[in-house]
């Protein structure tokens, strides 16, 4: 019997969104789920905040805490299904979307489908859809950026997880699950569902709102150096070169962002020197930008 394992740590939870993500998630008519609940070693436990969901579905597993990663490899070990999706437990599962992916995924042990998460603020509210069309190898566009898909979104084969192996847990404070997906995409082609699936809330609190520009560098060039290792064919192509200079140019706008030009001017330099004309373009394209922002100010007329 196909069974989907839902897999969501919780490290310092807010009660409403925990049970809104429990609820949500469990709220999956169209196919067989369980759904483990990995406390992260929270100072209070989360199975006392769970009492009124009463579905035998449901298990709470707590475990010392160490991080998002260790927790989802904990629930790796408890799970039983023949499919895996990872689930944020401050984020809102779409109803039957579960069974949507499975039913795509066709029974393949070696596809990986995957539909859109819609980007929301803290109050649940849209701000954008990420999404993507790609379909069969995913790997490139995923290597350079263009695989707009969160892990909480895709479906994973259990037999795709057993060649992937386990979740880097230390090596990783951002970044994790492009790790995870790359690795998991040298052993499967996928699948789009070309519908919303996940509502993701960021929040001041959450990992991709709390990593800073230097962390996420660093976890990014860990990301790509890892990958050219299991592909040393690799490392010399136009791939590599295009890879890490979208990594610098990323960092590179990050850091004018937050007015720091100087760290900005040496990550556009490191991106000059992989891939001079990306960098060149995307040079204009800045000075575009700010020939608009400023051409915006000018004309709006100044308050009294």
């Amino acid at each position: 019997m196909t069974l989907v394992t839902l897999i969501m740590p919780v490290w310092k939870p807010q009660r409403e969104w925990l049970l809104q993500a429990v609820t949500s998630a469990l709220d999956e008519p169209s196919c067989n789920i369980e759904l483990l609940v990995v406390d992260d070693g929270c100072v209070e436990p989360v199975e006392p905040m769970l009492r009124t969901v009463r579905d035998e579905r449901l298990r709470v597993i707590r475990v010392e805490h160490g991080g998002a990663y260790a927790a989802r490899n904990a629930g790796l070990r408890e799970a039983r299904g023949t499919h895996v999706r990872f689930v944020d437990s401050d984020d809102i599962v779409e109803p039957s979307s579960t069974g949507r992916l499975l039913e795509l995924a066709g029974g393949h042990e070696d596809v990986l489908s995957y539909g859109a998460t819609l980007m929301c603020d803290e109050e649940n509210a849209p701000i954008r859809t990420a999404t993507s069309t790609v379909e069969g190898d995913a790997t490139d566009e995923c290597l350079l950026g263009g695989f707009d898909v969160y892990v909480v979104s895709m479906l994973f084969p259990r037999a795709v997880i057993e060649r992937v192996g386990a979740w880097e847990e230390t090596a990783f404070r951002v970044s994790g699950d492009w790790d995870f997906v790359l690795r998991a995409l040298d052993h499967a082609s996928v699948l789009p569902l070309h519908e919303v699936v996940t509502r993701y809330r960021r929040h001041r609190n959450s990992m991709t709102g709390a990593a800073d520009v230097a962390v996420g560098a660093q976890a990014g060039r860990l990301v790509l150096q890892r990958y050219f290792e299991r592909h040393p064919e690799r490392r010399r192509s136009s791939i590599a070169r295009r890879a890490y200079a979208r990594l610098y140019l990323d960092r590179a706008w990050a850091h004018a962002g937050r007015g720091e030009h100087g760290q900005a001017a040496r990550e556009l330099a490191r991106a000059a020197r992989v891939a001079p004309r990306a960098a060149l373009a995307a040079l204009w394209q800045w000075l575009l930008e700010q020939i608009r922002t400023v051409k915006v100010s000018d004309a709006t007329p100044a308050r009294r």
